[in-house]
């Protein structure tokens, strides 16, 4: 990984990134709700759900400091009954880490900071027969882009918030937009996979690659990521960015991504439940 300064610079772009992208549909959707301030951001969807609630920490407080800014994220929501996410770029040996599991949270997932320069990236053209992939153009085509993600929830109550959220979102105007591009990827006209590109002053980040449960393991989830890339290539920002699991991370790694730091996602589930 980076060491030092540069790290650091990469990962604050790779979380600038990500809030971005939050900030994007946050600020739009009807229902939602977007604070920012210098010590966090707090999106709420207007929803039981803890993939679109979502809280960043912006820089280390000492602890009597990050006790009034928990009351402002995490209790938020908790007094809410609303499940929530919250995503720290800090270490787990942090003052910060310490305030989170005080007040409570649970440790959900841990993912790996990437990114690379999209001039030394070339994705190939490769594409499992009868696979076509397009930018959402219309309201129909961004639910289908949501139904490929509910499906990743089956029917739970979080399966049913993401469904609410995606129709929301289809009734904004998203095509044609310079700054958010969502894609969908349809094996002989059926949408199996998603993709979404963020583009800010600085980066682009690739975000929701996903692909049915039922077809997954033919190369759609690959194809998207290299069509992802390409289409990234064609923007202005040079420094491509995303956020992988551990298990997806050699994926990345070999084609071309260095990985930054950890991503440690928080949850409050089991506070509201």
């Amino acid at each position: 990984m980076n060491t030092g300064q540069g790290q650091g610079q990469t990962a604050r772009l790779i979380r600038d990134n990500f809030i971005a992208k939050v900030s994007h549909l946050a600020s739009r959707a009807e229902g939602c709700t977007l604070k920012q301030t210098p010590e966090y951001i707090r999106a709420d969807s207007g929803l039981p759900s803890d993939t679109f609630n979502v809280a960043v920490l912006l820089q280390p407080r000492l602890a009597a400091e990050n006790e009034a800014i928990l009351e402002e994220t995490v209790h938020y929501f908790t007094d809410k009954k609303y499940p929530m996410a919250l995503w720290s770029w800090e270490s787990k040996d942090s003052v910060t880490f310490e305030t989170l599991r005080q007040a409570g949270l649970k440790e959900a997932e841990t993912n790996i900071a990437m990114y690379a320069d999209l001039d030394a990236l070339h994705p190939g053209t490769e594409c499992p027969a009868d696979f076509q992939m397009k930018e959402i153009a219309s309201p129909a085509e961004a639910e289908q882009f949501g139904d490929v993600l509910v499906s990743l929830f089956g029917e739970s109550e979080e399966g049913a918030a993401v469904r609410a959220f995606y129709r929301k979102i289809s009734r904004l105007p998203l095509w044609g937009s310079s700054l958010m591009k969502l894609y969908i990827g349809s094996y002989r006209g059926r949408p199996v996979s998603t993709g979404t590109l963020m583009f800010t002053d600085d980066s682009v980040g690739i975000y929701d690659i996903a692909t049915r449960s039922d077809f997954r393991g033919q190369g759609f989830g690959s194809a998207m990521f290299r069509f992802l890339v390409g289409e990234a290539k064609k923007g202005k920002p040079r420094l491509c960015v995303l956020q992988a699991s551990p298990d997806g991370i050699g994926i990345y790694k070999r084609a071309g991504f260095e990985p930054v730091c950890e991503v440690t996602v928080y949850e409050n589930r089991h506070l509201v439940e």
